[in-house]
């Protein structure tokens, strides 16, 4: 469940992010090339009733993050993670330490994934966009 707000202020800038299967039985995963225009929102669900005292109560009913990769430059790694159709781990870890704004590492664990779409035009490389939702995360600041 969402905590109290403690006016702690995370950045991701030139962060990393990384994919990898839940049962590799590693902690970090390995890197998927270079990201860019990566989203990451969560959801909660709530249903609101209220009691024979007219008091009003609130019961969690579920949570889901939701992994988008906008830019996505990757090799045949993401695609045998792709077709593998295991549960996926996704790991954003900032590199900013010191002064105001301190690193956070927000991960996903045992999403699956919803989508991937590559595309190529003359003289480029191979470019895709990436979809996830897992129902189980952590966050902390370094």
């Amino acid at each position: 469940m969402p905590g109290i707000a403690t006016g702690e202020t995370y950045g991701f800038s030139e962060g990393k992010l990384y994919l990898y299967a839940s049962a590799s039985g590693t902690t970090s995963g390995s890197g998927i090339s270079f990201a860019k225009d990566a989203s990451l929102q969560f959801t909660y669900g709530w249903v609101d009733f209220q009691d024979l005292n007219g008091k009003y109560n609130r019961i969690i009913t579920g949570k889901r993050a939701d992994l988008r990769i906008a830019t996505l430059y990757a090799d045949k790694t993401l695609a045998t993670l792709a077709n593998s159709t295991a549960a996926v781990n996704a790991k954003f870890e900032g590199l900013v330490t010191g002064g105001l704004t301190q690193s956070a590492q927000w991960i996903l664990y045992s999403g699956v994934i919803d989508a991937v779409s590559l595309s190529q035009s003359e003289s480029d490389v191979f470019k895709g966009d990436y979809a996830m939702h897992a129902n189980v995360w952590s966050a902390f600041g370094n």
